[in-house]
């Protein structure tokens, strides 16, 4: 596995203060990892990936830049590429471009969730 030297882990309420954390631009990968999938049908707006927080990390996220989901809930997964699917500012990348992100493969089988 490659050593990563520039990475960190901020624990933080996005939904409030995204923005003051990162530039425009600045990022080239999101990770959401086996978020909260907020069952309750009231609670859907608490998601982390929704249409108005989908703008705001195409803000912050270089052209090109990836967010990348994994979830054990079937309907939070639905749901997460439901929402970015229909965001005008991303883009599902083709099934051979997934084949070689080292990122997916990590998350496919490097974890004890995978």
């Amino acid at each position: 596995m490659k050593e990563c030297q520039n990475i960190g882990v901020l624990r933080t309420n996005a939904m409030k203060s995204l923005h003051h954390y990162f530039k425009k631009d600045s990022l080239d990968k999101m990770f959401f990892c086996f978020a909260d999938p907020h069952f309750k049908k009231t609670n859907h707006r608490r998601r982390i990936v929704n249409t108005a927080l989908l703008t705001d990390y195409a803000f912050v996220m270089r052209p090109g830049g990836k967010i990348y989901t994994v979830t054990d809930v079937e309907d939070l997964h639905n749901w997460q590429v439901e929402k970015i699917e229909e965001h005008p500012m991303f883009e599902r990348v083709s099934d051979e471009e997934d084949a070689s992100d080292p990122c997916v493969a990590a998350m496919r089988s490097g974890t004890d969730e995978a």
